[in-house]
């Protein structure tokens, strides 16, 4: 599941207007301080277009959704060797259910990027909360795993800004010969942020048929999420990684290796617990043998649940070049290990092979466009397994390699010398033909009021990649203010 839902937000991502790294302070910079403030807000309210009837189960659907935004960021230069970095973030959103029933809000301060850089001849050093980039394409590379994402919004609501998360680490950037390399450590772990209920990107969907584990006032559950589903998290020696390139002719050539915590946890539950779960989904009775076992294991203190993040090893090849007015970037990954779920949402360890191409607009036009292929094989799965959303479940019965595919669409054009502006995201996964429309439009009022209109419709079978969140069709309206 963690393999999926990360999927799906991050195809806001194929998006030309990828997030890019703060500019380098070069040693020929002004001695003398300067500071750059910059800072907007992003208001964007959602209306479902089917009024699905509230539920008191923890998996009703927001027929109304509300999200705001907001960041403050001062970049100081303090001189030719020295820059700091500060940012305040905020998010706020609220929701509710059919005739405005469990309404529910929230409201999350947090630290955005906040480091230092330290430049000297030989190498650059940044220490701080970042953004760290593997590879070549800057958001599905299979080594970027560096950053826990925020995977609480939908397709059209993220910008590239929201989905990684910044992560304190300390970077170093070394020239040595004619290669580029760069050195990260990670020393603390943070999750990625997700909902496992209650809200419409949540983990568990109706037709998934298991319930929610706790019951709680709408109030204060979206504050429980985070740790629900984990029961330990990891400590040092946190996640390293490391990536040299170097330019070949016109083609920039590079490898990287991560060895990292996974953001998600790996949930087990005791087999008697499974059991008792399953027999329930089917209103089947329970054996009072089994539940009496169950209870002398409560009372003396087992844990019949554990979530737990495992660790893996990538490693990847990446290549990019500009071909006419466009870049091409490809990269390509392999992972002896890493976590999917099977159908059951029993975790599996498997090995896996991952690449990514991309094509996207790299000279200043009107016409704004990317598209991004990627594409995930899993040996050695086993005849009875499925891998969740992945693949049908038509594909059980032999022993094989599972593959899933993704093609990921962006396009924008400007009109009216750039104050109207009218584009389409759209992904399609072929092996379910489930596939995600988002249709936009914007207008620019003025250097720094935006507003738009956008729509977003999923499809597909209720156990693919974007069927599966098929009941969260709706349309969006936002304001963008900026300074």
């Amino acid at each position: 599941m963690p393999t999926l839902l990360a999927l799906v937000p991050a195809l806001a991502l194929a998006a030309p207007q990828e997030a890019e790294p703060l500019q380098e302070f070069s040693s020929d910079a002004p001695v003398a301080p300067t500071v750059t403030v910059r800072g907007d807000v992003r208001l964007m309210g959602g209306v479902d277009t089917g009024f699905e009837p509230a539920r008191d189960d923890g998996l009703g659907e927001h027929v109304v959704d509300g999200w705001g935004r907001a960041s403050l960021a001062t970049d100081v230069k303090l001189g030719p060797s020295l820059r700091l970095v500060v940012e305040g973030r905020a998010l706020w959103r609220g929701g509710a259910q059919k005739g405005f029933e469990r309404e529910k809000s929230s409201f999350e301060p947090f630290v955005g990027e906040a480091f230092l850089d330290v430049y000297t001849p030989w190498v650059d050093v940044r220490v701080g909360q970042q953004t760290l980039v593997f590879g070549a394409n800057p958001f599905f590379a299979p080594t970027d795993v560096l950053n826990p994402r925020d995977l609480r919004q939908s397709f059209v609501q993220l910008e590239p800004e929201d989905l990684k998360l910044p992560v304190f680490a300390a970077r170093a950037l070394a020239s040595v010969g004619p290669l580029s390399v760069t050195a990260v450590w990670a020393p603390f772990f943070f999750a990625d942020r997700y909902d496992v209920f209650g809200q419409d990107m949540a983990l568990l969907q109706p037709q998934l048929g298991v319930p929610v584990p706790i019951s709680v006032d709408p109030s204060v559950e979206d504050g429980l999420q985070p740790h629900l589903l984990e029961t330990q998290r990891p400590g040092l020696p946190g996640d390293v990684g490391l990536r040299v390139t170097g330019d070949v002719g016109r083609v920039k050539l590079g490898g990287s290796w991560v060895w990292a915590n996974e953001k998600q946890p790996q949930v087990t539950f005791d087999p008697e617990l499974e059991t008792l779960l399953r027999a329930r989904e089917r209103g089947e009775p329970v054996d009072a043998a089994l539940l009496l076992s169950l209870q002398d294991r409560l009372s003396a203190g087992e844990r019949l649940i554990t979530g737990r993040y495992a660790r893996q090893h990538v490693v990847a090849a990446e290549a990019s070049t500009l071909v006419g007015s466009a870049q091409l970037d490809v990269d390509v990954g392999f992972s002896p290990s890493r976590t999917f779920y099977s159908d059951r949402l029993r975790p599996l360890r498997k090995s896996a092979v991952s690449w990514v191409v991309g094509v996207s607009q790299a000279e200043e036009s009107d016409l704004i466009y990317s598209v991004t292929y990627t594409g995930l094989a899993v040996p050695d799965v086993g005849a009875q397994e499925v891998l969740f959303l992945l693949e049908p479940g038509t594909a059980r019965g032999q022993e094989r390699t599972a593959f899933f595919h993704l093609l990921v669409a962006d396009v924008g054009y400007s009109l009216l010398e750039g104050r109207l502006q009218v584009g389409m995201r759209g992904a399609f996964e072929p092996i379910q033909r489930s596939f995600l429309v988002a249709p936009r439009v914007g207008w620019r009022v003025s250097e720094h009021v935006h507003v738009g209109l956008a729509a977003e419709v999923y499809g597909g079978p209720s156990f693919s990649a974007f069927g599966y969140f098929n009941r969260n069709d709706q349309v969006l309206a936002s304001v963008r203010l900026s300074l």
